[in-house]
C-alpha cells in the first residue's frame, strides 16, 4: 500500500496508524526519506539541533532549466522566483543563526496583548457571517474559509472582505503550485497562475506596507518593521513573514473550523456539557487540534549521521514527521482516537514542539475556540446536510465542503 496515495487522503491516521505500529522508523523509496510515526521520535527530532529545517535546494541556478532547453529553463526560473525569497527568507525554512533572529523580529509581533486585542474582531465576523449564512449552509464556504482570511485582514491592517479574500486566497493557493512537484510537470496554464500568485501577494505586501494610515505603531505590522537598523526585517524577509501568515493563517484555520465542527457534530453530550461549562472551551480546542492536526507532517534534514529508533539515519537523509500519527500515538495518549476532554496529557505536536514551534498558535487557538463557541450557541441543533468531501490534499486535512442544517430544538 503506497503511504501518500488516495487511501491517506481518506483516512491519514488509519494509514500512519498503521505503519507506527509495523515500522515506527520506516525508509521510504516512495519519498526518498525516513517517515517518522512515533511521538518519541517525532519530539526528539523537533528537538533536535541535528536535524535542518533548510529542506529545500532554494538557490536558483542553471540546472533548473532541466533538458528543454533555455526557453523552459527561463520559464521555470520565473514561476520559482517567489518561491526562492520565500524559502531563503522564511522563519518555517531556516536554521540558527538565521533563525534565532528571524524568530526574535516575528516574535515580538505576537506578544499576548496584540494576540487577545483581536478577540472582537474574531466575533464580530464570526457573526457577520452565521448572519449571511442563514438555517441552511456550508460550513467551508460560509465559515471556516472566509474567516481566517477576514481575521489576517485584521491583523494586518487591511480589510479582506469578500471577492478581495478570495483573490487573495487564490493567490495563496496558486502560489503553492510549485511546491512539492517536478516544476516541469505543471502545465502553462499553472505556470502562469504560478507566476501571477508570485506578483499579487508581492502587491499584497507593499498594499500592508505603504498603507497603513493611522495604524498604531504598537499594531502587529508596526511591531514587524520596528527596530534599529541593523535588526530590522528585510523587505524579503517581511514578504516571506507576510505570505508566511496568509498561507499557514487561512488553511490551518479552514481546517480546523471544518473538522471542528464534523467531530463535535458527532458529540452531543459533549455540546450540551459546554452549554454549562462554556469555560472548557480551551481544553476542547486543545483536543481537536490534537485530534485533527491540520498539517500532518513535516520534513527535516538530517545535518549529521544519526541515530533513531534503531536505524541509522545518515547526514544528508530526509525525514518526513508524521505529526498526526505522533498525536495519535497510544504510548503517549491513551485512548488516542477519542475525544477526551479532561485529558491530562496536552504536549502534543500539532503546531510543532521545540525551536520552530508556532508562533501563531495562541491566534489559532483564538478564532478557533471563539468560532466554534458562536456557531454552537447560535445553531444547537445543527446536523450534518450531506455528506463531507475532502480535498485531495496529502499534507493538509482540509475538508472543501460540509453541508449542515439548524432547526429549532
Amino acid at each position: 500500500m503506497a503511504l501518500f496515495g488516495d487511501a491517506t487522503v481518506a483516512d491519514p491516521y488509519r494509514v500512519f496508524g498503521e505503519l507506527r505500529e509495523r515500522d515506527p522508523v520506516h525508509w521510504s523509496d516512495e519519498v526518498d526519506a525516513w517517515v517518522l510515526t512515533r511521538f518519541a521520535d517525532v519530539r526528539a527530532v523537533l528537538h533536535d539541533q541535528r536535524f535542518s529545517s533548510r529542506v529545500l535546494d532554494a538557490t536558483p541556478h542553471a540546472s533548473a532549466a532541466g533538458p528543454s532547453g533555455p526557453a523552459a529553463g527561463t520559464r521555470t526560473s520565473r514561476v520559482l522566483a517567489g518561491a526562492y525569497t520565500f524559502v531563503n527568507n522564511s522563519l518555517v525554512f531556516s536554521d540558527p543563526p538565521q533563525h534565532t533572529r528571524l524568530r526574535r523580529l516575528v516574535g515580538q509581533a505576537f506578544v499576548p496583548a496584540a494576540v487577545d486585542a483581536l478577540a472582537p474582531a474574531v466575533e464580530h465576523h464570526t457573526r457577520r457571517l452565521l448572519d449571511a449564512a442563514g438555517p441552511r449552509f456550508d460550513v467551508v464556504a460560509d465559515l471556516a474559509e472566509p474567516l481566517p482570511i477576514a481575521v489576517l485582514g485584521e491583523l494586518l491592517g487591511v480589510p479582506l472582505l469578500d471577492g478581495d479574500a478570495h483573490r487573495l486566497k487564490t493567490a495563496c493557493d496558486d502560489f503553492l503550485l510549485p511546491w512539492g512537484r517536478d516544476v516541469s510537470s505543471l502545465s502553462e496554464d499553472e505556470n502562469d497562475r504560478a507566476v501571477a500568485a508570485s506578483g499579487a501577494l508581492g502587491a499584497f505586501v507593499e498594499t500592508v506596507l505603504t498603507q497603513r494610515g493611522d495604524a498604531a505603531p504598537d499594531d502587529v505590522v508596526g511591531r514587524l518593521l520596528a527596530g534599529e537598523t541593523d535588526e530590522q526585517l528585510t523587505h524579503e524577509e517581511l514578504f516571506a513573514t507576510i505570505v508566511l501568515l496568509l498561507i499557514a493563517g487561512h488553511e490551518n484555520l479552514t481546517s480546523m473550523l471544518g473538522n471542528g465542527v464534523l467531530w463535535l457534530l458527532d458529540l452531543p453530550e459533549l455540546r450540551a456539557r459546554l452549554r454549562d461549562e462554556p469555560d472548557r472551551w480551551a481544553a476542547v480546542t486543545d483536543e481537536l487540534l490534537r485530534l485533527i492536526t491540520p498539517n500532518q507532517f513535516i520534513r527535516r534534514v538530517a545535518r549529521e549521521d544519526v541515530t533513531l529508533g534503531g536505524r541509522s539515519i545518515r547526514a544528508g537523509d530526509a525525514t518526513v514527521l508524521v505529526l498526526a500519527a505522533a498525536n495519535r500515538d497510544p504510548q503517549h495518549f491513551p485512548d488516542p482516537d477519542q475525544f477526551v476532554l479532561d485529558r491530562t496529557e496536552r504536549r502534543d505536536v500539532a503546531l510543532g514542539q521545540g525551536p520552530h514551534y508556532c508562533l501563531g498558535a495562541p491566534l489559532a487557538r483564538l478564532e478557533t475556540r471563539i468560532a466554534l463557541r458562536e456557531l454552537l450557541e447560535r445553531h444547537p441543533s445543527l446536523t450534518i446536510a450531506g455528506p463531507p468531501s475532502y480535498a485531495a490534499n496529502l499534507n493538509l486535512r482540509l475538508l472543501t465542503a460540509l453541508p449542515v442544517s439548524s432547526s429549532p430544538e
